[in-house]
């Protein structure tokens, strides 16, 4: 091919030709003419048409590469070899270009790319082929009848074999096809796409799709079609790809007539190859996406409406569920009638009942005259005619606006809802409750762009009988809730009924019972024991010959446990017994055999049993449950006897097949496949199971399937492990408690695998109980549980709030009495004066007064601390209750705590003329009792209970002495004579703890003597009770609340002893009791007190004695507890009141000042803060000079800031530096308990007392906690 002059004659051949060389690997072609190169289409299909290639290749195997001329297309070809290495292949007929195509493809070398585009050559099209659809040669007509030369892509004759190729394919295409072809994007599309284009069709073939699909944005009220169109296509041509596989779009298409709204699936592939433009398929998904539109809104109906519990909010929640659907419901209206009757309602004439009212519109303007408020459907017109119309009909009914019925404006003033579009037809069907009753009606607006179809009828008809059934269950509600009304009102008329006839049944039980007890009487002498049992399992009566038969001596206490006669029962008949008692319990009649326990009695009857036949039945109430169980027992002993000699006879085997079938407990017996090869007759019972024969039971079929995994874990343990195994799982069967509530059947499993001779497990054997009353009794406990811990909770809010209550007025009134007491005794001073001695008679006069005045003023303080005392006597109650009473060890010398005692009762003593003694025994010294480790406040508190009661009830009697001994033992010895309370619960020894130190235990006994009026023994018996005294006339004469010995009981007990009794009338009591202790060593520093002061005075406020109305002891007593003498006259306080009740805050504020003190006040913590920057403690005093505050004392409970939050807030002012020093703070608080004081402490505060209080008890506390010993 070096040859210039072949290669030239080659390029002036008019033949298109083309070289290709053989030698080179892979072949390639080596030469194209000129001819060739001036048609593309033929100059690319040499590479890319498979059969062409196939002829021509000279590597090709195929049998068309042997023959010398192929025909491709119309042309035909021809191939020759020149010296073996070149093979010319030519065409031999001329072939003309295009008059579209150019010359000069970019083809600069000889040969030619691989990646040449593929273009078939010219051959059949759509325009020149006979078509047999009529329908598609009447589109082909309309696709030549159009000016295609008037377009970029020229006229169809000039269109290039591979155009009409791709024209040609879409144009067969069933699916809805276009051609999107040329830089402009001209329309071309088939058949089907036609009927999608609608009236544009055939106007838009041949146009662009910016003209062609562009819509006014105000026509259809919804964006240009072309837009989102052209934007796709430009996306697929820059990408070179399908921008999606396929994009939904929302048409309004003007078909049919009329513009539809439609959706469509649109898919944009971009050509490849020499002809530009994109192939789409269209897909018209409209009726899937109005069913879902559909169903939507009926979810969003049934949603909403699910939850109305009556009409009014029923007919609100369809609003609220129609209102964002606009397209399928632009407008809506509802009409409510209450239960119109529906054959009333339609064809008689009777007014009642056809009214209805307007409740809410969509669409429309609020009071449109066209919608009237209040509807008469006697007037047969407008709106009133179309819903007795439609109240006729079994289906929704269709009105258009030429039927006349409708008012014209209903159709036409809509607002801009959905399409905007005035309405053309509306659709009006009743809610009917039943057949016979009509709730209200619905008009609703039909989407103006939808054909009124038959899936369009159909979902309206689902929508109404929706509404219809939901409004039907509105309707049935509250139907249901009137009349559980109307039940509870009858109820309460049948309770007073019953209250009248009980009355009268009660005097005739009466007269039954005397006649019964003459039966009795004849039954107890033939021996037959009667009883009857409560169904707590309690006797609640009983003959003679039942307790000899049962052993018991007297009827069971109300303290017994329940069943107690399981007490009795022989331990082999327990089970049936009980057993028998779940039977009579539900309901049915037994006859059993069971045996007593009781003493061998001899040789001749050396059983420790006796063997009675029992016939029980249940009682019943007039409502068939069971209210308790009877019967009768008849001793059997020896009928036993004889049958037990022949049961010995008896076989072992049968023995056991007896048993197991009269058994109240499921047996059997299951192989190592699990399949049931024995069970007994209960067994069917208990589990449900339908009876069958032996060995085709499938008892997987009666057990709940999630407790099969479970079963089967369970089995796998006894047949691996080779033990008895004990498991529980519920059945199907449903198991009906007492309360009326059925679950699952509770069992409980016990099995153990049978062994062969060599060891193997070969099967199961096992029992089952129905265990579901216990389950059952296991949840009721635990609800019982809950409801006393709430109890609980709310009985101590309330003591706490009492607490709180008293205390606020008695603080005043114990502070105004102590200021009047101290202005009288100024006033006695100045009665000695000369002026007034000079007037003797005035004198006397105004003594007198005074002394009655003090008098007075002692008895106010006296009730107002008797009154406290029951509040705390009701605190201290609380706490045992609530086991928050604790034991608070101290290192304290016993012998210090008797002579405190003495001082804090002998002045008391003394004015009531009683002699007070205490000693100690000579037991003291000899076990060397000095230093022990005990809670002095507790037993303190025990001490001045028993003395106040010694000393109350002493001081009337000629002989009046009180004397208390004090003891030590090794054990808990208890006094001979004495009457001690037995403990109802054994305590925890709290001796363990560490904090009681390791020193050797011994327990410290006191005893208090009076020579008081006694008690007898009835009133001991409930002396250390709750709420009790010794006669109804102790409070009358004593007072007091019936507290003090229970607490002192429960004290005693809580500290390791007990409390006893010794007394007779007119010989007066003694009380004794003991505690248990450890001897300690004497602590580091060592004081001569036992207790401070102050801890004395709260010893007092929190100590309950009964009868505490005493005014002299009380007065006393508080006396000699304030012991430590009160601050000097010259020592000024700086105090800080903070209080928001008025009063208190008055009265506190009079009595400070009045004892030369300066005060400063705040009725809340936010006041008291804004004080505080005009003291000392302030780094910029707000007052010149500042106040040298002393202390402050700070309520607890206040408004805008309560106490605690005040205290906080100061102590964090003092850790910012805000405030210079510690600031003194004492907690002031009606709030009595031991927490809230802990509570107070745990904010900041540094020490608390309690309301009421007297001003010396605060300024010595005042004092202490200046002077730091706090």
């Amino acid at each position: 091919m070096n040859a210039v002059d072949l290669q030239a004659l080659y390029d002036r051949d008019p033949r298109p030709t083309f070289v290709v060389d053989c030698d080179a690997r892979p072949v390639i072609v080596s030469f194209v003419n000129k001819a060739l190169l001036n048609t593309p289409s033929l100059a690319s299909s040499i590479h890319f048409h498979d059969a062409f290639r196939d002829w021509w290749d000279p590597d090709s195997r195929v049998a068309a590469a042997q023959q010398e001329k192929f025909r491709h297309g119309r042309l035909r070809w021809i191939k020759f070899p020149i010296c073996k290495r070149w093979l010319v292949v030519s065409l031999l007929e001329e072939a003309k270009p295009a008059a579209t195509e150019t010359h000069g493809m970019g083809i600069a070398s000889r040969q030619i790319p691989r990646t040449t585009a593929p273009v078939q050559p010219a051959g059949d099209d759509i325009f020149n082929i006979k078509v047999q659809s009529l329908e598609l040669r009447e589109h082909i007509k309309f696709v030549r009848e159009v000016d295609w030369g008037a377009t970029p892509l020229g006229p169809i004759a000039r269109w290039s074999p591979e155009m009409l190729h791709v024209v040609t394919v879409m144009m067969l295409e069933t699916r809805p096809t276009a051609l999107f072809l040329g830089n402009d994007n001209n329309i071309i599309y088939n058949v089907a796409y036609a009927k999608i284009a609608g009236s544009r069709h055939p106007q838009i073939l041949g146009l662009s799709i910016i003209d062609g699909w562009h819509v006014p944005r105000n026509k259809f009220r919804t964006p240009e079609v072309a837009d989102p169109v052209n934007a796709t296509i430009a996306r697929s041509q820059e990408n070179t790809y399908a921008d999606a596989p396929e994009e939904e779009y929302h048409f309004m298409i003007e078909r049919f007539g009329y513009v539809e709204e439609a959706f469509f699936l649109w898919s944009l592939v971009p050509l490849v190859g020499p002809v530009k433009g994109l192939y789409s398929i269209v897909t018209e998904v409209t009726e899937h996406r109005l069913l879902e539109r559909r169903v939507n809104t009926l979810s969003k109906i049934g949603q909403l409406t699910n939850g109305a519990r009556d009409i009014g909010s029923f007919w609100t929640s369809i609003k609220y569920a129609i209102k964002p659907y606009e397209y399928d419901i632009p407008t809506a209206i509802l009409y409510s009638a209450s239960e119109l009757d529906a054959a009333s309602s339609v064809h008689s004439g009777k007014s009642t009942g056809r009214k209805c009212t307007l409740e809410w519109t969509i669409g429309y303007a609020k009071d449109c005259a066209f919608i009237p408020v209040s509807l008469d459907l006697e007037k047969d017109e407008g709106l009133g005619r179309a819903l007795v119309e439609s109240a006729k009909q079994t289906t929704p009914v269709l009105f258009r606006k030429e039927d006349g019925i409708l008012p014209a404006k209903l159709f036409e003033e809509v607002e801009q809802r959905a399409f905007g579009d005035p309405c053309k037809a509306f659709i009006v069907f009743p809610f009917k409750i039943n057949d016979e009753s009509i709730s209200g009606f619905l008009i609703l607006g039909l989407n103006t762009r939808r054909p009124y179809d038959l899936g369009y009828q159909q979902w309206i008809e689902v929508f109404a009988n929706l509404l219809s059934n939901s409004a039907a269950s509105v309707a049935l509600y509250e139907e249901e809730f009137r009349n559980r009304r109307r039940i509870v009102e009858q109820a309460a008329m049948d309770r007073a009924a019953l209250n009248a006839e009980v009355a009268v049944l009660t005097q005739e039980a009466i007269d039954v019972t005397a006649r019964l007890q003459s039966m009795y009487d004849v039954v107890d002498k033939v021996g037959v024991g009667f009883f009857e049992y409560n169904m707590e399992g309690k006797l609640i009566n009983a003959n003679n010959a039942f307790f000899e038969q049962s052993g018991f001596t007297h009827f069971p206490s109300e303290s017994s446990p329940p069943f107690s006669f399981a007490e009795r029962t022989f331990p082999a008949d327990l089970e049936k017994t009980m057993s028998m008692w779940h039977t009579l319990a539900s309901g049915e009649p037994v006859k059993f055999d069971m045996r007593w326990k009781r003493e061998p009695r001899g040789p001749e009857d050396p059983d420790d049993f006796l063997w009675i036949q029992s016939a029980c039945f249940p009682i019943k109430s007039s409502n068939g449950s069971v209210t308790s169980i009877a019967g009768c027992n008849v001793n059997v002993s020896v009928h036993k006897r004889a049958t037990k000699a022949a049961l010995l006879r008896a076989e072992a085997e049968k023995r056991l097949a007896t048993f197991t079938e009269i058994s109240p407990v499921a047996f059997f017996q299951l192989n190592n496949d699990l399949n049931l090869t024995y069970c007994n007759d209960i067994w069917f019972e208990i589990t449900g199971h339908p009876r069958s024969p032996e060995g085709e039971g499938h008892w997987q079929s009666v057990v709940l399937p999630e407790e099969l995994p479970q079963i089967h874990r369970d089995i796998d343990i006894i047949f691996r492990e080779q033990k008895t195994h004990q498991f529980s799982f519920r059945l199907k069967k449903q198991w009906k408690g007492p309360d009326g509530v059925s679950c699952p059947t509770w069992i409980l499993a016990t099995a153990t695998p049978e062994l062969d001779e060599h060891g193997k497990t070969i099967s199961m054997i096992g029992a089952l109980n129905d265990v579901s009353h216990l389950k059952w009794a296991e949840h009721l406990q635990r609800v019982r549980v809950d409801e006393a811990l709430e109890s609980k909770r709310q009985q101590e809010n309330f003591i706490d709030m009492t607490s709180h209550e008293m205390r606020n007025p008695l603080s005043a009134m114990v502070q105004c009495a102590d200021s009047i007491s101290s202005s009288l005794h100024e006033l006695g001073d100045l009665v000695e004066v000369p002026i007034i001695e000079a007037q003797s008679m005035l004198q006397h006069k105004i003594k007198d007064l005074l002394e009655t005045s003090l008098d007075a003023i002692d008895t106010i303080q006296a009730c107002a601390t008797h009154q406290k005392r029951i509040v705390d006597d009701i605190l201290t109650l609380s706490k045992l209750d609530s086991k928050l009473l604790v034991i608070c060890p101290i290192t304290a010398q016993p012998s210090v705590l008797l002579r405190d005692t003495y001082k804090m009762f002998k002045d008391e003593a003394n004015k009531a003329g009683v002699s007070l003694e205490v000693r100690s025994e000579e037991s003291i010294s000899d076990l060397k009792v000095d230093w022990a480790i005990i809670d002095p406040s507790r037993v303190l508190q025990i001490l001045i209970n028993l003395i106040t009661n010694a000393i109350k009830f002493t001081q009337t009697q000629e002989v009046r002495k009180v004397e208390v001994i004090m003891g030590a033992s090794l054990q808990p010895e208890k006094k001979p004579g004495f009457d001690y309370v037995p403990q109802e619960t054994k305590k925890k020894d709290f001796l363990e703890k560490r904090e009681w130190g390791d020193g050797d235990v011994f327990y410290l006994h006191f005893t208090v003597i009076d020579t008081g009026c006694g008690l007898t023994a009835e009133h001991k018996a409930k002396l250390f009770l709750r709420f009790s005294q010794a006669t109804p006339k102790t409070h009358v004469q004593y007072g007091g609340s019936g507290l003090g010995l229970f607490i002192s009981r429960e004290m005693s007990e809580l500290q390791g002893g007990s409390i006893g009794v010794q007394s007779e009338p007119t010989k007066g009591s003694t009380f004794s009791f003991y505690i248990k202790s450890r001897h300690a060593s004497p602590p580091s520093s060592y004081r001569p007190n036992v207790l401070p002061n102050h801890t004395k005075a709260e010893i007092i406020q929190h100590t309950t004695a009964p009868g505490s109305d005493s005014p002299f002891r009380l007065t006393s007593t508080l006396t000699s507890l304030s012991s430590t003498p009160p601050p000097s006259a010259n020592q000024i306080f700086h105090i800080l009141v903070v209080e928001d009740n008025l009063i208190n805050q008055r009265v506190l504020t009079s009595q400070l000042i009045k004892r030369g003190h300066k005060v400063l006040v705040a009725n809340h913590g936010r006041e008291a803060l804004s004080q505080l920057h005009k003291t000392h403690f302030s780094t910029s005093p707000q007052s010149d000079p500042p106040f040298p505050l002393s202390v402050v004392l700070m309520d607890v409970e206040m408004p805008v800031m309560d106490g605690l939050t005040c205290t906080r807030k100061i102590r964090e002012m003092e850790r910012e530096r805000e405030i210079v020093g510690h600031v003194p703070i004492i907690a002031v608080s009606a709030n009595a308990r031991h927490e809230q004081i802990e509570m107070a402490k745990q904010a900041g505060m540094d020490d608390a007392i309690s309301k009421p209080f007297r001003i010396p008890e605060l300024l010595e506390m005042v004092g202490r906690l200046t002077r730091g010993e706090a």
